[in-house]
């Protein structure tokens, strides 16, 4: 099976550009998401069935 492939580039939008503010606060709202997904409650929620002494030692070796 093929798959096609769209070459991707970036390109700066420069601060007086209209689409400027737009761009921003979709790249913000992103960021926020993957700061909500990666909150600690999420990942309580996802190792409850790990022991709270367990978690935190295996945080903290890889700190």
């Amino acid at each position: 099976m093929q798959s096609a492939h769209t070459q991707f580039q970036a390109t700066s939008l420069p601060a007086d550009d209209p689409r400027f503010m737009a761009a921003l606060d979709l790249q913000i709202a992103q960021m926020r998401r993957v700061l909500e997904l990666m909150a600690p409650s999420t990942i309580d929620a996802a190792f409850t069935h790990v022991p709270f002494d367990e978690r935190m030692q295996a945080v903290a070796s890889h700190g």
